[in-house]
């Protein structure tokens, strides 16, 4: 997909905002707004052909003391997993020339043809079935045209990994389709408000099943997942100061791996995994700072008396990007992995821009700007150009996360009230909501 914006700053007015305690706190406290960003907004759409898939077999199955149809359950979560990819056009059962559930394993080739005339290019069938309190998924995905078989699976699991195994089924139907790793599998990290603390759950990609990870009654932010998905670094008020931690997720062991006094905030994994990023402050400023993750080799990237914050690794390592306000103003910044050549990336979104992200596939940096008194979601090109916006008039959109395919960004919103996190594509279409719980939900990482 491609989405074309063009931007053209208008008027600006007001004084200079708020940054530095708006940031290094991580949303503790409001943003104090004082400043007004007036833009005119074109958008143009160009959709991107979609594989066209049906989804069919798993017939009922009901198990358990409940009776849930479990077969129904598994052919609805692989449905969804397949139309969040962006990637799908899944067909609706009623257009198909049978009726879905009735398909057997090994009954697809009679239907082939027919689904060939509908244009039609995969299809999948499933089947759950059970053994004790065992729960079994099959799943196997054809090629329409030449009616080839592409991949078989099994999977098994007790009743409560049923989604589990449904999400990996759509993973590898979407490597043996596209070449690319699925999401379906992946987790997102997120900070939640629970009576009075800020604590730090783990959830799957579609918001289910949320697993509390620090449970400390303290304030517990910015959750950053290492880069083979078994990590969590963080920072914690636990010991009334804002200390750095990192979780292993395998083994429950929790190690503190910088205290200094005041602020060790906003990790960020280098993409080998050797290496933290981080802002600590030190003297009269706050500054980027490198740190192994068993707390050894600190090492001091940027100086000065200003507030360097939110860095983001490129995919390569070899730079940083990070927000700072040594201009005058918050805007997003470059520079190298030795702290050097530090450029200015930011221009054309006013007098704010915090939290850039770098993608997966390095082609772009999502970060927060602020228009018409709110801020959103925009996107950007390594090298300054390209300025795309991708959420508007909805209330405040930030902290911005990308999938590990590079197709999807994760946010946060107050456009139905209170902060909760959205899922986007990355041209900023679909957008969709994920929590509906009562706490609020933000500060959120999507896993690799």
């Amino acid at each position: 997909m491609r989405l074309v914006r063009s931007i053209r700053h208008r008027r600006q007015c007001g004084v200079r905002c708020v940054f530095g305690f708006f940031l290094v706190t991580m949303l503790l406290l409001p943003v104090v707004l004082s400043a007004e960003e007036k833009y005119t907004v074109d958008i143009v759409r160009k959709e991107a052909q979609k594989i066209t898939i049906a989804v069919a077999g798993f017939p009922p199955l009901k198990v358990g003391s409940k009776g849930e149809d479990f077969g129904a359950q598994a052919g609805a979560i692989l449905t969804d997993d397949l139309k969040s990819t962006g990637i799908f056009d899944v067909i609706d059962p009623s257009f198909l020339p049978v009726e879905a559930a009735k398909v057997e394993l090994g009954q697809e080739k009679g239907i082939l043809p027919a689904l060939n005339s509908l244009k039609v290019q995969a299809l999948v069938v499933g089947r759950l079935s059970s053994r004790g309190g065992e729960l079994v998924v099959e799943g196997q995905l054809f090629e329409v045209t030449k009616g080839e078989m592409l991949s078989g699976k099994r999977y098994a699991g007790d009743l409560r990994t049923l989604r589990t195994m449904v999400h990996r089924l759509a993973d590898e139907i979407v490597f043996r389709l596209t070449g690319e790793k699925g999401i379906a599998s992946s987790r997102i990290a997120y900070v939640a408000s629970v009576n009075g603390a800020k604590e730090i759950y783990v959830m799957d990609y579609d918001a289910y099943n949320p697993l509390l990870i620090t449970g400390n009654h303290s304030i517990n932010l910015s959750p950053r997942w290492s880069p083979d998905g078994k990590k969590i670094a963080y920072t914690s008020y636990r010991d009334r100061n804002p200390d750095l931690f990192v979780i292993d997720l395998e083994t429950g062991r929790r190690q503190k791996i910088s205290s200094s006094p005041g602020l060790n905030v906003a990790p960020a994994w280098s993409p080998d995994g050797k290496w933290l990023v981080f802002s600590m402050s030190r003297g009269t400023g706050t500054n980027l700072f490198l740190i192994r993750p068993d707390g050894t080799g600190l090492r001091q990237l940027t100086q000065g008396p200003h507030i360097d914050i939110s860095p983001s690794f490129a995919p390569n390592g070899r730079q940083i990007v990070f927000s700072s306000d040594r201009g005058g103003t918050p805007q997003i910044y470059l520079m190298d992995i030795e702290g050097t050549n530090i450029r200015r990336l930011t221009f054309g979104v006013g007098d704010y821009s915090v939290s850039p992200r770098w993608s997966p596939r390095g082609d772009k940096i999502a970060f927060v700007g602020r228009t018409h008194g709110s801020f959103d979601i925009f996107l950007l090109s390594p090298d300054g150009t390209g300025l795309v916006q991708l959420t508007a008039n909805s209330r405040n959109n930030e902290e911005p996360s990308w999938s590990a395919d590079g197709r999807h960004v994760l946010f946060t919103s107050t456009r139905n009230g209170s902060r909760h996190l959205y899922m986007m594509r990355a041209d900023g279409s679909n957008q969709r909501q994920l929590t509906k719980d009562g706490a609020e939900n933000y500060l959120a990482d999507w896993s690799p």
